[in-house]
């Protein structure tokens, strides 16, 4: 828009543009430069808005100055866009603020019985493993509307992923909100030289809602010791103990008897979970060698029951005579008494420890007044998850429902990475 130009007198007499004590130069020389892009792109305003950071406060923001551009410079032909767009002028508007050490993040404000893994201490369990861990909070008109904790995961030559698991945690999920996340979102991984962010929502978000904001993440990259699984195994508990024994498989509820009957006893335990970590991790690795599945570094778990006595948590503990043949880890969080790890020994397997140490374990969080006792991840038809087939037909037989999470999605900052990185997973995948 030369000076002197027609375009450039017409623009000076708009009255947003007029020399007025609410109007800086700066936001004069935005609406001109603003105005000059919109006119060389003709009818392309839908694509400058998407370039454009927005606030619906000001009229001198660059969606206000958008809005007064299409009026200008379109006329009649651009009255349907202005239309729409002054009812995006008016939409809510997030502020996203980065939480300091100490400050409270509780994701179960929003929405109750919030997996454990967006609670404060998840991300302390993942710090001690040496892993970068940001919290931040939307909101709008005072009023926060989301949490979401992020985890940084190393790549190749520097680079990293971020992932924010079953998260972030929404309440009254809009289009509104999805679009200034995935600002937000892709300015903390431009911080953090991330490749891409994978986003996990909480509660369920429909596929086609999400698509419209975010990349669908491919399958065969799900499997990961670092994802948490598409699909859990829930017991509801508000049934007293005889009905749940009563939905039971026969062979689970045979089991449980027979446990007892063989000698099997087991101890609830609540403080002092150290006493217990050598005894816990041996039967980890052994499980997890009979069932086929990887574990963690061993410091991770070392890091967790370091941090049991500061959290609602338990331990079920079985034994025969004066050993250790079973170890449950329990987590109670929003309500939902939650088995994230356990371990069972190859010896005495005729004894049903297993079984009975499940059971207390869900008695106790009926004690506890827990709405809900989860299992954990479960295989699917999808294949996803080859070699859960055994435990998830343990799990099942305790009777109960699947609960289905939000398809993964990511955010991508930096396509070639990205498309390196699924390549070698699904290369992984393919055992190749």
């Amino acid at each position: 828009m030369p000076v002197g130009s027609d375009a450039y007198a017409t623009a000076l007499q708009n009255p947003l543009i007029k020399t007025r004590h609410s109007c800086s130069a700066s936001a004069k020389l935005r609406f001109l430069k603003v105005s000059q892009k919109s006119a060389a792109e003709n009818t392309n305003w839908e694509l400058l808005l998407s370039r454009l950071a927005c606030d619906a406060s000001d009229v001198y923001s660059p969606r206000g100055l958008v809005l007064q551009s299409a009026r200008l410079f379109m006329g009649s032909a651009g009255s349907g866009f202005a239309q729409r767009l002054e009812l995006v002028h008016h939409m809510q508007e997030f502020t996203f603020r980065e939480l300091t050490e100490g400050e409270l993040f509780d994701p179960n404000t929003l929405s109750q019985g919030t997996p454990f893994t967006q609670a404060a201490f998840y991300g302390d369990w993942q710090r001690h493993l040496g892993k970068r861990v940001r919290r931040f909070t939307a909101s709008t008109e005072g009023k926060v509307m989301a949490y979401f904790q992020i985890i940084k995961y190393p790549l190749l030559s520097g680079k990293s992923y971020l992932y924010a698991p079953y998260g972030p945690v929404v309440k009254n999920p809009s289009d509104e909100i999805f679009r200034t996340l995935k600002a937000e979102l892709a300015r903390i991984a431009q911080e953090e030289n991330a490749v891409f962010v994978r986003l996990d929502f909480t509660p369920h978000v429909p596929t086609e809602t999400l698509s419209k904001f975010f990349t669908t993440a491919p399958p065969f990259t799900y499997h990961s010791s670092y994802f948490q699984p598409r699909t859990e195994w829930f017991l509801p508990l508000q049934k007293s103990e005889y009905d749940l024994l009563s939905d039971m498989h026969k062979h689970t509820r045979y089991s449980i008897r027979l446990a007892g009957e063989r000698g099997v006893t087991v101890e609830i335990v609540t403080k002092d979970f150290k006493t217990y970590f050598d005894s816990f991790y041996a039967l980890m690795v052994e499980t997890a060698k009979r069932n086929g599945f990887n574990l963690h570094p061993k410091k991770y778990y070392e890091g967790i029951f370091e941090s049991l006595d500061g959290i609602a948590a338990y331990l079920s503990v079985a034994r025969f005579e004066d050993t250790i043949l079973a170890v449950n880890l329990i987590i109670v969080y929003g309500g939902v008494a939650s088995h994230i790890f356990g371990g069972s020994s190859s010896d005495e397997r005729h004894r049903m420890p297993a079984y009975l140490a499940q059971w207390d374990s869900i008695r106790h969080a009926k004690l506890l007044g827990c709405t809900d006792y989860n299992f954990g991840g479960i295989s699917t038809d999808s294949g996803v998850y080859k070699g859960w087939e055994g435990l998830t037909s343990f799990k099942k037989k305790f009777g109960g429902r699947k609960v289905v999470h939000s398809d993964f999605f990511d955010l991508v900052t930096r396509p070639l990475w990205y498309h390196l990185y699924n390549i070698r997973k699904r290369l992984k995948s393919a055992g190749l």
